[in-house]
């Protein structure tokens, strides 16, 4: 059994169960009992805890990331260093590495890998900007969690580039398949080397394979130095061009071919995502005439990269003739130990590689003088002048201050998306013709603008919360998840957390509750239940109770119909109304329009019977104004005989003219019988008299329709067809 298993170190944290393995440390889950948290901690093998260098490694890693504060850096939180036990005391990280989901996903598209990729590169602008170079960037060392959050991790062999006296005698460098051509030249590292790295990882993102793959660690360490990697569109021709040209920048052999920073490379992800089918115009393909003939048959499609014009102390770095020795940093890559039992066939290699590289420097420093000025005698000769944007202002005005002035006259702090340090502006602009000694003003950015983020518990509704944050200058993301203890639309927690600084526009995620876990529920037929047995049936199963009240001829107090029929399917929380009967019948109005004859003469009346009781009844009904009436009538209970009939008022004279048997439960309501209207009105001498003439007399025929209305009334129309019947006049 792990002898650690079950240590309280400083008394505080309690080891509970061993979570990984490394190649000088072991991780640990562990239980912070002072604040009651889960941590990671970190335990330096007993073996290497008297090992000088050991010693240096790990107490550097824990000096990186102590000075880093970043939400996609792994957090340091405590250090313990004893004659008895090194460790490092880290957040606890719920995930798994970028290793295992890329060997799950085989292939990623270039949205996710975009995604991840602007992740890692923010945390290394944020490690770089303090002078720390990570040196063993690899998808082994690099965190996912659930909701696609990137953590850097395992700054081991990390370098504090600024520090004095850390030359290339530091024999500690990566994994073979992602170190960088310096790094296998055991040459000065900088925060290019993190760019290359980052770099292989993308192609091996986007095409599933890695660019440089043999069972031999020397030779893959040899094709980072010196093969061309296959272009990744020959891998898998779905990668866009510009994704494309983006990762054979990052990789390129020469640091100073490669992005100048981190930042440098988001920006040009960033420019991609905005426009997928854009091309940088990074590479040409190259003519046959350029190549060697052993590299025709085999490289025809490959491509070159065109340098940024600049005096050549800027592409020149001295090579190293050291031999390489390289330590395995992951116990999945144990081939690598073999790199340090073939240190002696490497040296007369790397030598022969630093002739080369040699003879390549001086002619390239002859070409880029005749470039600039025509010859070493042409001082004044006119050049373009090149793009600054994106540079480093320190490392710019060294490269060009032999030849130009670079000044800025920035008085107040520029924050920018550049990192501290790097140009965001000049004039003039790039592609201007100038002579050497001319001046250029540049704007040097101060870096994001970082903002604490504010403590958002569940007081806060989501809607609140995501205003705050927008007004802060936060993007915002909003998670759902089930919460049994914050009500529904609340917020439950931040991702970062409350009080870590961010730069400005950076990505809050909100966690908000949908209330407890929903589960499915079957609604009852609650029909001719009583009111309270009803809801509490409903109540039981975690439904929300609605009472409306109705008109029925059930029970007064008791379901007369529900909302949901029975044996529905829905989800706990959902809204069931329960339609309680007041005990009374439910009642229809129903209007009836009584269409009146072209030639009816006089005053009249209108009465309508429900069964023979008079309902309705409207009076002086003079044809001269209206040609119909309209009759509402109201009732319930069923099926019910309405009769109306017409009255001449000036002589008393009554007379049946319509018969309907209705249903007023139902929603639909049909005549059954029609009498004759015209009929009725001479029946009670409601018409002129005839000409004496013998003329043809149209008998309007009546039409009834009977229709429903919204709130339950029906229309009901009447419409007259004209038939010819001949009249004996007098």
């Amino acid at each position: 059994m792990d002898k650690n298993i079950g240590k309280k170190l400083d008394g505080r944290y309690e080891i509970v169960k061993l979570i990984g393995v490394g190649g000088m440390a072991d991780v640990y889950k562990a239980n912070d009992i002072v604040d009651s948290r889960v941590v990671a901690v970190k335990i330096l093998k007993k073996e290497f805890s008297e090992n000088e260098e050991f010693l240096r490694r790990f107490r550097n890693e824990s000096k990186a990331i102590a000075v880093l504060s970043h939400p996609n850096i792994v957090k340091v939180l405590d250090v313990g260093f004893t004659n008895k036990i090194q460790f490092i005391v880290m957040e606890y990280i719920e995930g798994i590495t970028l290793k295992e989901y890329m060997e799950k996903e085989q292939r990623l598209n270039w949205k996710d890998a975009a995604y991840f990729m602007i992740q890692i590169l923010r945390a290394l602008q944020h490690a770089h900007d303090r002078g720390i170079v990570h040196r063993d960037i690899k998808p082994q060392n690099i965190m996912m969690l659930t909701d696609g959050t990137i953590k850097v991790m395992d700054f081991g062999i990390a370098k504090f580039a600024r520090e004095e006296g850390l030359t290339t005698t530091a024999q500690a460098i990566g994994s073979v398949h992602y170190i960088s051509p310096e790094q296998a030249r055991s040459d000065v590292t900088d925060e290019k080397s993190d760019i290359y790295s980052v770099g292989i990882v993308l192609y091996e993102m986007l095409t599933g394979v890695k660019p440089f793959d043999t069972d031999n660690p020397v030779s893959v360490a040899l094709m980072h130095m010196q093969t061309k990697a296959k272009n990744p569109r020959e891998v898998n021709p779905d990668i866009p061009i510009g994704l494309e040209e983006i990762i054979l920048k990052a990789i390129e052999k020469e640091p100073c071919n490669r992005y100048l920073s981190a930042a440098s490379m988001i920006n040009d992800i960033e420019k991609f995502k905005s426009s997928p089918d854009m091309v940088f115009g990074y590479y040409e393909e190259e003519n046959e005439s350029d190549m060697d003939n052993d590299n025709k048959s085999s490289e025809s499609n490959t491509k070159f990269f065109k340098p940024l014009n600049a005096p050549s102390d800027m592409n020149i770095k001295k090579k190293s003739t050291q031999t390489v020795e390289l330590q395995n940093t992951d116990t999945d890559d144990s081939m690598e130990e073999e790199y340090v039992d073939k240190r002696s066939m490497f040296v007369p290699i790397l030598s022969g590689v630093a002739i080369v590289v040699v003879i390549v420097a001086v002619c390239f420093i002859v070409g880029l003088l005749y470039n600039y000025f025509g010859g070493a005698a042409s001082d004044n000769k006119e050049f373009v002048l090149d793009d600054f944007v994106g540079y480093d202002y320190d490392y710019v005005k060294k490269t060009y201050g032999n030849l130009l002035i670079i000044d800025t006259d920035d008085e107040e702090p520029v924050y920018s998306k550049y990192p501290k340090g790097q140009i965001i502006s000049q004039e003039p602009k790039a592609g201007k013709t100038v002579k050497p000694g001319s001046s250029v003003n540049v704007t040097i950015s101060a870096g994001p603008k970082m903002i604490e983020l504010d403590a958002i518990d569940n007081s806060f509704r989501a809607e609140q919360a995501e205003a705050l944050l927008v007004g802060k200058g936060f993007e915002v993301q909003q998670k759902y998840i089930y919460s049994e203890s914050v009500e529904a639309n609340y917020v439950i927690k931040t991702t970062p957390e409350a009080r870590t600084p961010l730069e400005e526009g950076s990505m809050v995620v909100l966690y908000v509750s949908k209330g407890p876990v929903v589960t499915e529920v079957t609604v009852p037929d609650l029909t001719g239940k009583k009111e309270d047995e009803a809801r509490e049936i409903l109540e039981d199963l975690d439904l929300v109770v609605l009472i409306q009240r109705t008109n029925s001829e059930r029970l007064e107090g008791t379901v007369a119909s529900q909302s949901h029929s029975p044996n529905t399917k829905v989800n706990t929380g959902d809204e069931v109304t329960l339609f309680i009967s007041t005990g009374e019948p439910p009642t229809q109005n129903i209007s009836i329009d009584i269409p009146i004859p072209p030639n009816a003469s006089g005053l009249f009346t209108f009465r309508a019977y429900i069964d023979g009781s008079l309902a309705v009844e409207e009076k002086d009904i003079n044809p001269q104004f209206t040609t119909k009436k309209t009759i509402t009538l109201k009732s319930s209970g069923g099926r019910k005989e309405v009769t109306i009939t017409v009255l001449n008022q000036s002589n008393g004279k009554e007379k049946q003219i319509v018969k309907y048997n209705l249903n007023f439960d139902e929603t639909m309501k049909k005549a059954i019988t029609y009498d004759d209207i015209p009929g009725g009105f001479e029946a009670v001498d409601g018409l002129k008299a005839p000409a004496v003439t013998t003329q043809a007399v149209t008998s309007p025929t009546m039409t009834t329709s009977v229709t429903t209305i919204a709130n339950g009334e029906t229309e009901k129309t009447q419409t007259f067809a004209n038939e010819t019947t001949a009249t004996a006049g007098e």
